[in-house]
């Protein structure tokens, strides 16, 4: 019968290092992405904000006429 190898984890410092600055990078990563999309400098967001409120001050128009019209019937 053949033996199933089996590998222990190299106790190497520069494997360690490494891990933890793969680590670090992707925590830098994500607190990187999470502060530039809720920046209130995020021209993207700005413009979606200013397009949504003028789409609810259309609606609101909308639902006043209708309301309007209700009324006259």
């Amino acid at each position: 019968m053949s033996s199933i190898p089996f590998y222990d984890f190299p106790q190497s410092p520069i494997l360690i290092i490494g891990g933890l600055g793969i680590v670090l990078a992707i925590a830098v990563f994500f607190l990187a992405f999470q502060k530039y999309f809720n920046s209130p400098l995020n021209r993207e967001k700005q413009q979606k904000r200013k397009a949504l409120l003028k789409e609810e001050s259309e609606l609101k128009d909308r639902i006043q006429k209708i309301e309007q019209d209700l009324r006259n019937l």
